[in-house]
């Protein structure tokens, strides 16, 4: 589910769970929450979890001593079986936690991640701290933007996860996951960038140059 603003509205406009307005200035470009399938697929591969489970019961049914239709046999199926949909309930449930508790946005300014099942946070990724950036589809027709930060530029991957690439403690990288329109999004996010990178420089030439420290934009993201 998501949605794109307008751009001409004079009313203040808010972020899904975020309690202020945008600041004066800012507009918001688009928003929405990662899918449940998207999330249960990609980012906990439930695929693979049954996969993993009917082979460990195929080869036990192949390589237990008990015979087949005996009190042992029948009593140890099932609970290998209902251990196995325990499991599963498991992935899906935590699917729908981070599908329902997620929510992102795109301003003409920055990236907004609305995360967090238990402790709601957000994290705000100004246009500035971008090194890159890359779009990535799936079969299915979904995907994922990955962002690369600048290396000056951390957030903690345990206030990321599961929105960020698997094991890169060091400098981890947000993603937003479960996308519907991957490619449109990636378009919306770049075309942002470029247009803030523009003002800033226009912003820096206006300016004496004493009093420029430095410029606020950066080109489009590689590979968005």
């Amino acid at each position: 589910m998501s949605h794109e603003g307008d751009g001409t509205s004079t009313e203040p406009q808010y972020i899904r769970g975020v309690p202020h307005p945008l600041p004066a200035g800012e507009r918001l470009l688009w928003e929405g929450a990662p899918t449940m399938k998207g999330v249960s697929t990609h980012v906990f591969h439930w695929r693979l979890v049954v996969a993993y489970f009917a082979a460990m019961l195929a080869i036990w049914a192949f390589t237990t001593p008990h015979q087949p239709g005996s009190e042992i046999y029948v009593a140890s199926a099932v609970v290998r079986v209902g251990l196995t949909f325990l499991v599963m309930l498991a992935v899906l449930g935590l699917s729908r936690a981070v599908a329902t508790t997620s929510w992102y946005a795109i301003t003409t300014k920055r990236i907004v991640m609305r995360v967090g099942m238990a402790f709601p946070m957000s994290i705000n990724i100004p246009f500035s701290l971008l090194e890159s950036a890359g779009v990535g589809t799936f079969r299915d027709g979904s995907g994922q933007i990955t962002v690369t930060l600048q290396k000056n530029s951390r957030i903690a991957y345990i206030a990321l996860w599961p929105h960020c690439r698997v094991f890169r403690f060091n400098q981890p990288e947000p993603v937003l996951r479960g996308l519907e329109e991957p490619a449109r999004v990636a378009q919306i996010l770049a075309q942002a960038v470029a247009e803030a990178s523009t003002a800033d420089t226009r912003v820096e030439r206006a300016e004496p140059t004493d009093r420029v420290s430095g410029t606020m934009g950066m080109p489009a993201p590689a590979g968005v």
